[in-house]
């Protein structure tokens, strides 16, 4: 299922840990390895001499990059240094190559809130970019994954996520979990019918489905049921503005070192026919 992997070298640098997960996780994949030098940075001006310090830079990632997956036995690798604005440049080069899964790195251990740990490039992307988006942080080491938790509130946004997560678990034989977390005014009946059409639907892909219904605290819960799992697959939905993409829970959750989660927008763009 997950034939194209995008590893983009952000805000952060790279992580060795995380490029080794991807390279675990991933083995039959085809690898992209790119991290773009920012020729937009505000406030700062682009001198000759800080140009090639940036592009000396990036060149040096992406090959520490490329050895990593070379240890990892991953031989398929391409690696390219990119100019412009590293948001916009990471969702154009994985529309143009038909990428499957970008893979972001976040540094959870940062003193900051949710919504700056997660890095401007980072929010750029999944604010724009149709491809599934994994953030990873450095404390992932759940392989090879087994159990997934996949989070729904039965509303539209999560309906690609939701046949991702059906072929996603299919794909790698793991157990799905059913997450829904329901509020004092909705009807009980109607949440628990949200669960039963997934497992209806996981029958067609022989996927078995654990169905987990909770009423609370939305993030205490997802958290909560993170843990016993090796990766967690939320849908966002599209909009104008960034707050909209990114609300609070997803924020909270991407940022937190327990485990992987793949972010899937409800809208997807047709593939390039390059």
């Amino acid at each position: 299922m997950i034939k194209r992997v995008l590893i983009s070298i952000g805000d952060n640098g790279l992580n060795e840990n995380v490029t080794r997960y991807a390279a675990r996780v991933f083995p039959l994949a085809q690898f992209f390895v790119i991290s773009v030098v920012n020729t937009y940075e505000r406030g700062i001006s682009l001198t000759d001499l800080l140009y090639k310090e940036l592009s000396s830079t990036a060149k040096k990632e992406i090959e520490k990059a490329t050895q990593i997956l070379h240890e990892e036995k991953i031989t398929n690798v391409t690696a390219t240094v990119l100019e412009g604005l590293p948001g916009k440049a990471v969702v154009g080069y994985a529309k143009k190559n038909n990428i499957d899964l970008i893979l972001l790195y976040i540094d959870s251990k940062k003193a900051q809130a949710s919504y700056y740990k997660m890095g401007s490039t980072t929010r750029e992307i999944i604010k724009n970019c149709q491809t599934p988006v994994m953030t990873v942080t450095t404390e992932v080491n759940k392989i090879p994954i087994k159990k997934v938790l996949f989070t729904t509130d039965g509303k539209k946004k999560s309906q690609r996520a939701k046949n991702f997560s059906l072929l996603f678990s299919s794909s790698y034989k793991a157990t799905l979990e059913v997450l829904h977390v329901f509020h004092q005014n909705e009807n009980d009946k109607h949440a628990m019918n949200i669960l039963n059409d997934i497992e209806w639907k996981a029958s067609f892909v022989h996927v078995e489905v654990k169905k987990s219904l909770e009423q609370g605290n939305v993030i205490e819960n997802i958290l909560a049921h993170a843990q016993n799992n090796d990766v967690v697959i939320m849908g966002i939905e599209r909009k104008i503005l960034l707050w909209h993409i990114l609300g609070r829970i997803t924020q909270t959750v991407v940022t937190k070192p327990s485990v992987p989660v793949i972010l899937v927008h409800y809208f997807k763009e047709k593939r390039s026919t390059k």
